[in-house]
């Protein structure tokens, strides 16, 4: 990144998980909007809207979002939404920073990826053109999912129900990893049991600024504070070693 673009973030790209929406990120949005002169953009991913899009097609849409948008730039995804900026930030001049919430970066995978555990997830929804989604009923259940949400969040996600989405997403190629070229940020929550230790493990070989996070895998809706003030932080600052709480 070229040093006159400054040190905090004029643009911030926000990318939603699988099955979800853009307005999933409205918590964070709120920490955001006091800002001065930064503008957020929140795409919606294809994969979630056409039954023919997948991964590489969700790249697509949020580089449009990241070419559009103010520099220096930071870059983030929730979940799944962090495969999609991995490849989607590949080589974009304007990006100063990359948070992964929820998720360890992907290794490249060149060819296209075996996506047949899709069909043995539980809980899980089909449409009549293959896509899934997982059962929101499920998991707003704390009971079963041992999920705990506030209350404002679970009214909007029984007003915002999860959407269908294409196996591609999980079977097309990875061809790139911008995590390797640009700052890095991976915020794993210290109770998401959907991140193991193996994972875990791999994400602090390769990243140098992994940070654990008092909550599970909802980091977006339980702590939208923490992911704020990451996004937030001197871009000309070393987070190496920092820990969120």
């Amino acid at each position: 990144m070229d040093d006159s673009l400054g040190v905090t973030p004029k643009g911030v790209v926000l990318v939603h998980g699988m099955w979800g929406v853009p307005e999933d990120w409205a918590w964070v949005r709120r920490e955001l909007e006091s800002q001065p002169g930064l503008s957020v953009v929140t795409p919606d991913l294809p994969s979630h809207r056409s039954p023919d899009a997948g991964l590489l097609a969700d790249a697509e849409e949020v580089r449009a979002a990241i070419a559009s948008i103010n520099a220096p730039t930071v870059v983030v995804g929730w979940s799944y939404g962090c495969d999609v900026v991995g490849i989607a930030a590949h080589g974009m001049k304007n990006v100063a920073r990359l948070v992964y919430v929820s998720s360890p970066p992907l290794k490249l995978q060149p060819e296209v990826r075996d996506a047949g555990w899709v069909d043995a997830m539980d809980h899980m929804l089909y449409d009549g053109h293959g896509r899934n989604a997982l059962d929101g009923d499920w998991w707003l259940n704390e009971d079963d999912a041992g999920v705990r949400l506030p209350d404002d969040v679970r009214a909007f996600l029984k007003d915002h129900p999860r959407r269908f989405a294409t196996k591609k997403t999980r079977s097309d190629p990875v061809p790139a990893q911008a995590w390797t070229e640009i700052p890095t940020t991976v915020l794993l929550g210290a109770t998401d049991n959907l991140t193991g230790a193996e994972a875990r493990a791999w994400a602090r070989e390769a990243v140098a600024d992994v940070r654990d996070v008092d909550t599970d895998h909802f980091m977006l809706f339980n702590r939208p504070d923490v992911i704020a003030d990451v996004i937030l932080e001197d871009l000309g600052a070393s987070s190496r070693g920092r820990s969120a709480v």
